[in-house]
C-alpha cells in the first residue's frame, strides 16, 4: 500500500499547531476502545489519505489466575505511526523494568525485544516478570493498573518535536487464588513430580554415565596408543637406524622436486639431468601408489645427490636430510591396473597419469633420442603432479580413516 495512505492527519497538526485547539469529551459520551485511547485527535483525513491513531498499545499475560508471590509473564506491545511525513516517538524509558509502576504488582525484572518494523508501523514490545506480594487479595480479582504512554510527533524536515502527548492503555484485571484451603492452617506447596519422573530423570542419568564411561575409556585407549607412537618415535638412539617418513611426507618431498623441474625447464629447457630428476619422484610417487616401501636413509647435509635419488628435508625442530629411492616402473602400474585390483575411478586415473608419466620420462632418459620433445613432457609432468595431489589428500589421516571406516561397512 502506498505510504500516502497511511499519512495521518497528525502531521497536519504539526504543520498547523497554532490553529488547532484540543476538545474535551466527557467519559459518557465516547466509549474508550480497549486497548487504550489517544489523548490528540486528528481532524477529518483529506483526499487519499487515512486517519489512523498515532499509537496503539495492548497487554498481554501467559495466564488469567495468578497466586500470591507467583511470578508470571506481561508483555506490552506498542505499534507507533513511521512514515515519510511524520514519526512517533514514545518515551521508552518510562517503560524499562526499573521505571515502570504497576502497583500492587512489582516489574521483577524486564527485557525489550528487537523492534520489528512493517511500515507504516513500527512494533516495540517489552517483556516483564510479575509478581503480586500483598497478602489481602486472597479470592479478588486485582488489576493490572492503567498505564500512561508518553509520545511525541516528529514532522520530516522540521528538525524539532512536537508537544508531549499521552496514551492511555486501560487496565487488565487478574484473578488473585487462594492458597489456604478453609479447613488448612498453613499455606501447602503442592509439587507436580511424580515417580514416575523421578523414575524416567534417573534413568536419562545412568544412561548419560554409561556413555561417558565408553567414552572416557575410548579416549584413554586412543591416549595410550598415542602416548606408544610418540614414545616409540624417540625410543630410536641409533644414528644409522632409520626412521620411516609416512606417505604424506613422501607425496610431499615429490611435488616438491617435480615443482623445481617444471620451474627449471621452463626457464633454460628440458635437459637429462631434469628429466633423470623427475623420473626419481615419479618412481617414488609410483611405489606410494602402489602401496610398496620406499628406499630411505638418512646422510649429511652436504651429501650429493646420486641418479636415482631424491633428498628431502624432515624434522621439525632438529631438521635432517634424507634420500629416497624407488626402482617401480611404468609396467607394475600397467599390471595393477590390469588385474582388476583397482578399486574407483579415481585411483584408476591417478594411476594411469602416473604410468604415462613414468613412460614418458623413461623414454626420454633412457632413450635414443637426443631431443626429448618438450610439449609432451610438459603435459605428461603436470598430469602426473595433478595425480600425486590427489593421492597425497588421500594419504592423509582424515582420508584414510573415512576410508578405513567406509571398507569397514561395505567389506571392500
Amino acid at each position: 500500500m502506498n505510504k500516502t495512505w497511511h499519512v495521518i492527519v497528525v502531521a497536519g497538526v504539526l504543520a498547523c499547531a497554532g490553529t488547532v485547539t484540543s476538545m474535551a469529551q466527557t467519559p459518557a459520551s465516547t466509549p474508550a476502545p480497549r486497548e487504550g485511547t489517544a489523548s490528540a485527535r486528528a481532524s477529518a483525513p483529506r483526499e487519499g489519505e487515512v486517519a489512523s491513531d498515532p499509537i496503539r498499545c495492548w497487554w498481554k499475560t501467559d495466564r488469567t489466575a495468578i497466586r500470591v508471590g507467583e511470578r508470571f509473564q506481561l508483555v506490552l506491545t506498542c505499534a507507533v505511526i513511521e512514515t515519510a511525513g511524520v514519526t512517533v516517538v514514545p518515551a521508552v524509558n518510562q517503560l524499562e523494568a526499573g521505571a515502570i509502576s504497576l502497583t500492587p504488582f512489582e516489574a521483577v525484572s524486564g527485557i525489550r525485544r528487537e523492534d520489528v518494523v512493517v511500515p507504516p508501523w513500527r512494533y516495540l514490545q517489552y517483556e516483564y516478570t510479575m509478581r503480586l506480594l500483598s497478602e489481602g487479595f486472597f479470592g479478588q480479582d486485582v488489576s493490572i493498573p492503567a498505564l500512561t504512554v508518553t509520545y511525541n510527533l516528529q514532522a520530516a524536515g522540521a528538525g524539532s518535536e512536537g508537544r508531549d502527548q499521552t496514551y492511555l492503555l486501560p487496565a487488565m484485571p487478574m484473578r488473585v487464588l487462594s492458597l489456604v484451603p478453609r479447613l488448612v492452617g498453613d499455606i501447602r506447596d503442592a509439587s507436580g513430580q511424580t515417580f514416575a519422573a523421578v523414575e524416567s530423570r534417573r534413568f536419562r542419568a545412568t544412561a548419560a554415565m554409561v556413555v561417558a564411561a565408553i567414552a572416557f575409556a575410548f579416549a584413554s585407549v586412543m591416549a595410550a596408543l598415542a602416548l606408544a607412537r610418540v614414545v616409540g618415535r624417540y625410543r630410536v638412539r641409533d644414528p644409522k637406524a632409520v626412521r620411516p617418513l609416512p606417505a604424506p611426507s613422501l607425496l610431499r618431498g615429490c611435488l616438491s622436486s617435480l615443482a623445481d623441474v617444471r620451474a627449471e625447464a621452463a626457464r633454460g629447457g628440458w635437459t637429462p639431468q631434469l628429466t633423470g630428476r623427475a623420473l626419481a619422484a615419479l618412481r617414488i610417487a609410483a611405489a606410494l601408489a602402489l602401496g610398496r616401501s620406499v628406499a630411505q636413509e638418512y646422510v649429511a647435509a652436504d651429501a650429493p645427490e646420486r641418479q636415482g635419488q631424491l633428498a628431502v628435508r624432515t624434522g621439525l625442530f632438529r631438521r635432517k636430510r634424507a634420500m629416497l629411492s624407488s626402482a617401480t616402473t611404468a609396467s607394475a602400474l600397467t599390471t595393477r591396473l590390469e588385474n582388476g585390483r583397482v578399486t574407483g575411478a579415481q585411483n584408476r586415473v591417478n594411476l594411469e597419469q602416473i604410468s604415462d608419466a613414468l613412460q614418458v620420462f623413461s623414454a626420454a632418459t633412457y632413450g635414443r633420442a637426443t631431443d626429448a620433445d618438450s610439449s609432451s613432457l610438459n603435459t605428461a609432468l603436470d598430469d602426473a603432479i595433478a595425480a600425486i595431489r590427489r593421492l597425497r589428500v588421500r594419504t592423509m589421516w582424515p582420508m584414510r580413516t573415512a576410508e578405513a571406516v567406509a571398507r569397514s561397512f561395505t567389506g571392500f
